[in-house]
């Protein structure tokens, strides 16, 4: 994996197509999933925004909740063209290299997963934060997945972190992939929960829940996901408009 002229995480040809390899139910990120489903509940016949999809497996995962339409962004044209691939009806994929390009309260809810993690700065984390609730309507809900502080160091099904040492917040280190096709390397970031936190609320969006999701079958893992958290998921919610009432 390299990096562009501003930090951000860039994936060769041969790393997207094996993380577009990756699905969802049995691996390690179904637990991080799982949880976000449970936060979101009935999205049916309702619009989303998947900040940072990647090959497209999130967009998915919303169209499979029932989400009626999807727009998934992403800087990255590698990840871009494997998402495209899919061919995932009622869902577009974007590039983006600035502002989400979608009208202000324009969607009925947001998800990112598994992307804060590749964030290098706390200043490119707000300005995310800052983007995503503008495209959200009043009373709806935006859901952050990322890597648990706790994950790094340890050792999950379909990735690890091979050093142990001790990190601060923005440090980086390597996260070792396993996808059908084969490992690669990447390097993830090491962000605390306050520092998600604080960058959601000072966006305006309030915290609702914050959960580290466990798998509902310890013993059925081999690795580490049986005792230590993969990842944090914090669902927030951008407020209503001032008579109280919620958009249908």
């Amino acid at each position: 994996m390299a990096h562009d002229a501003v930090g951000r995480y860039s994936y060769t040809d041969g790393a997207a197509e094996l993380y577009g390899s990756l699905g969802i139910e049995g691996t390690t990120y179904q637990i991080g999933f799982d949880a976000v489903a449970g936060i979101l509940g009935d999205i049916a016949g309702k619009t989303f925004l998947d900040f940072g999809c990647g090959t497209g497996r999130s967009a998915g995962f919303l169209k499979d909740l029932g989400a009626r339409r999807v727009y998934g962004v992403d800087h990255d044209q590698n990840m871009i063209d494997q998402a495209l691939s899919r061919e995932l009806g009622g869902v577009s994929f974007l590039r983006i290299d600035g502002p989400i390009p979608l009208p202000d309260a324009s969607v009925d809810g947001a998800v990112s997963m598994s992307v804060f993690v590749e964030i290098r700065t706390l200043g490119a984390m707000k300005r995310a934060c800052a983007e995503i609730p503008r495209t959200l309507r009043p009373g709806t809900p935006f859901v952050l997945e990322s890597l648990s502080p706790m994950a790094f160091g340890h050792t999950f099904r379909n990735f690890s972190y091979p050093h142990a040492e001790s990190l601060r917040s923005g440090e980086t280190t390597a996260c070792v992939v396993t996808a059908p096709g084969g490992r690669f390397v990447i390097e993830d970031t090491y962000w605390t929960e306050d520092d998600y936190v604080d960058s959601i609320e000072q966006a305006g969006l309030t915290v609702t829940t914050i959960d580290y999701p466990r798998p509902c079958d310890p013993a059925a893992w081999q690795t580490d996901e049986a005792s230590i958290p993969p990842f944090i998921v914090i669902g927030a919610e951008k407020a209503a408009d001032r008579g109280g009432k919620r958009p249908k």
